[in-house]
């Protein structure tokens, strides 16, 4: 008996080994990443000295090194593997539309795992069938056509609210506000309905998600740091960052978890993900990013908007005029949610915002999912690889002064090129591309609806000469008085 337990013991210690040299030969055989040339990296610290040298931001330090070392690029951010830095229309076109399964892999930072239900959210998780699940339940249900036309009415009075606000505010210091709050609550409590039903209403719970938002996204670059870099996970500054994560996560999961327990309609996002029987986290977590990536995206880009608006007298009083004249309003004065599609210049104006401000200049870092190419390049599974949607939206073979601001060209390309050369232009422009972050182009049209104020009264600078950046505040007026500048 003994000595046949010892050959059974022999048996699997020989099927072990044989399988693990096995793979280990698999592993050597394969072929690795053909890396396309970058600029000289330093141990320790990769290309991070020439990308932080001018103290340009992040993505427009990549794309002057992209104009040195060309369309395909290898950058190193510190001691991680290397990354395939895109920066041609067509090339990016192949990444995120043409082999978009072989790059359907995501790359998040490691410290994030757990905010982030252990990558098993929309953003985190590799295309598979549980990201296909949870991005259906959402565009088919949640943010479907039938969801958002019973949000209508409850968007309108947000709108009419948040102006009022606006206006109390302005009339209390010298004309002056600061719109950013205002608009990231009047997005917060879409988003609440969005997920926990239209007649979802807690003033507490807007709040604390507001708050939650915002410390989010305070703590995600020390993320990155310690991603770049992990011997910096011994900085107490990181450290207090990891440890504050973990008490987000806490009060997250008390917040969310509330509504939850509540009986939900079966149209809210809510519903759907508990009647997955997802584990709880993943549908807490589930529901934090859309807030997380609305606040952050819808907010950014219909500041910038309005920024630019400000800048561009012009443009503020056509569109002003449009609204005035080709849309009707509901009995607050709020343009009715079903007339946004018809104001072409509103929408040409929220697109070039688009264009010159990107809600992620470098989108979504992808992963090879497999063994694949790109332009010709072999690229082995695990590569990271950056589209640098900057580039493509500044490269001046397609916009006419990609610098300034003009809305009237978007309406052209709208006509004209993108018709012609779609591979070119959409997904450099509005995210139609659903590989971009997977959440697809329906909502890239939200910023549009919450330009509302320059329909009440006109936008002119405070102070300074940035008058684009949000903490800057905006000069506001009654429509029946001349603005003055200061």
């Amino acid at each position: 008996m003994e000595a046949i337990w010892t050959a059974v013991a022999i048996g699997i210690a020989a099927a072990v080994l044989m399988a693990f040299r096995g793979r280990q030969r698999q592993r050597v055989s394969r072929k690795p990443t053909q890396w396309p040339p970058g600029p000289t990296r330093l141990p320790l610290i990769g290309n991070m000295h020439q990308i932080l040298k001018g103290g340009d931001p992040f993505h427009v330090a990549i794309n002057k090194l992209a104009q040195v070392y060309g369309p395909l690029m290898t950058v190193w951010f510190g001691t991680r593997q290397p990354t395939i830095i895109v920066s041609d229309h067509n090339l990016v076109w192949e990444v995120l539309v043409s082999k978009s399964a072989d790059y359907a892999a995501r790359e998040i930072p490691i410290t994030l795992k757990p905010s982030l239900a252990d990558f098993r959210t929309i953003v985190s998780s590799n295309a598979g069938p549980l990201w296909h699940s949870l991005r259906r339940g959402l565009q088919n249900g949640a943010i479907g056509p039938h969801s958002l036309s019973l949000q209508a009415p409850f968007q309108e009075s947000d709108m009419a609210q948040m102006i009022n606000n606006m206006i109390k505010e302005a009339n209390l210091n010298g004309g002056v506000v600061k719109p950013f709050p205002h608009i990231r609550r009047a997005i917060i409590k879409l988003l609440a309905r969005i997920c926990f039903g239209c007649d979802f209403s807690d003033e507490e719970f807007d709040a604390t998600m507001d708050f939650m938002v915002e410390e989010a996204l305070r703590y995600s670059d020390d993320s990155r740091i310690l991603d770049t870099f992990p011997p910096s996970r011994f900085l107490p500054s990181v450290k207090r960052a990891v440890m504050q994560m973990e008490k987000v996560k806490l009060r997250l999961m008390e917040c969310i978890g509330r509504p939850l327990d509540s009986p939900l309609p079966p149209t809210c996002y809510a519903h759907f993900l508990l009647s997955q029987s997802f584990p709880r986290e993943v549908t807490i977590f589930s529901i934090f990013e859309l807030f997380l990536l609305g606040v952050d995206s819808t907010g950014s880009t219909t500041m910038w908007a309005l920024g630019l608006l400000m800048q561009n007298q012009e443009a503020q009083q056509k569109l002003y005029q449009e609204i005035r004249e080709h849309a009707s309003c509901n009995e607050k004065g709020v343009v009715k949610v079903e007339e946004n599609g018809k104001l072409e210049y509103l929408q040409a104006v929220a697109k070039e915002t688009m264009r010159m401000k990107p809600i992620a200049p470098l989108a979504v870092p992808h992963q090879a999912a497999r063994d694949t190419t790109l332009d010709g390049l072999h690229v082995a599974e695990g590569t990271t690889v950056l589209a640098n949607l900057y580039a493509l939206h500044y490269d001046p073979k397609v916009w006419d002064e990609p610098e300034r601001f003009k809305s009237g060209t978007v309406l052209g390309v709208v006509e004209g090129v993108l018709r012609e050369e779609r591979a070119v232009l959409v997904p450099a422009l509005w995210g139609w591309d659903e590989s971009l972050c997977g959440y697809g182009g329906r909502e890239a049209s939200a910023p549009v609806r919450n330009l509302q104020p320059g329909q009440r009264f006109p936008l002119v600078k405070c102070c300074g000469e940035g008058g684009a950046e949000a903490h800057r505040g905006f000069l506001l007026h009654s429509l029946h008085e001349n603005p003055t500048r200061s």
